[in-house]
C-alpha cells in the first residue's frame, strides 16, 4: 500500500537500514593434526565497532553515516 502512495504522489516513501561489526574477527577456519581439538585462546579487543545507517529516497537520494564505537 506504501509503494502504491509513493508511486501516485501522495507520499515520499524512504527505507532506512543500520549495520555494524567489528574491523576484526577470530578465524572461521583452522587446519589441525587428525586427533587435536580445534581451540581459539581468547584475545583482548581491538579495533573499534563501525555502525552505518542508510536512507534510501528509490530513484532520489541515498544518505548514509557511519559512527565507531569501542569494540
Amino acid at each position: 500500500m506504501l509503494q502504491l502512495e509513493a508511486a501516485a504522489g501522495g507520499i515520499d516513501l524512504k527505507y532506512l537500514d543500520e549495520s555494524g561489526f567489528c574491523a576484526w574477527s577470530e578465524p572461521g577456519y583452522t587446519y589441525y593434526q587428525i586427533g587435536e581439538q580445534k581451540r581459539l585462546e581468547q584475545t583482548k579487543r581491538r579495533g573499534r565497532r563501525l555502525s552505518i545507517v542508510g536512507l534510501l529516497q528509490q530513484g532520489i537520494s541515498f544518505v548514509y553515516g557511519k559512527r565507531n564505537w569501542g569494540c
